[in-house]
């Protein structure tokens, strides 16, 4: 069963509603009622198993779609040689890319 309720809704969009209802022979609720049913989200709870199965299989379509272009993980020694790296730095390039509009990334 639904419910009822009263919403304002902006005179053009009303319009457009009552010329569906007219040409269809339906009143204006059903026309609302209509649009707001094919416009509106769906709670995740409404969706069949099929579609909560799409949409995860499109979701899970980019597993694995960032490539840093090194392996990552928990790797302590690469870990530990990049701190090195960047604590022993003085990092003088970086104000000077900075200014010059330019970044380097670290290799």
């Amino acid at each position: 069963m639904g419910k009822t309720i009263t919403i304002d809704i902006p005179d053009d969009l009303y319009e457009v509603f009552t010329m569906i209802a007219s040409a269809s022979g339906k009143r204006i609720e059903e026309v609302a009622v209509d649009f707001f049913s094919k416009t509106a989200p769906r709670s995740r709870h409404d969706k069949s198993q099929e579609e909560v199965n799409e949409a995860r299989a499109r979701f899970e379509r980019h597993f694995g779609e960032i490539s840093l272009g090194y392996a990552t993980g928990a790797d302590n020694e690469s870990i530990d040689a990049d701190l090195a790296r960047e604590y022993s730095s003085s990092h003088a390039d970086y104000g000077r890319s900075l200014r010059a509009g330019r970044f380097r990334a670290a290799s």
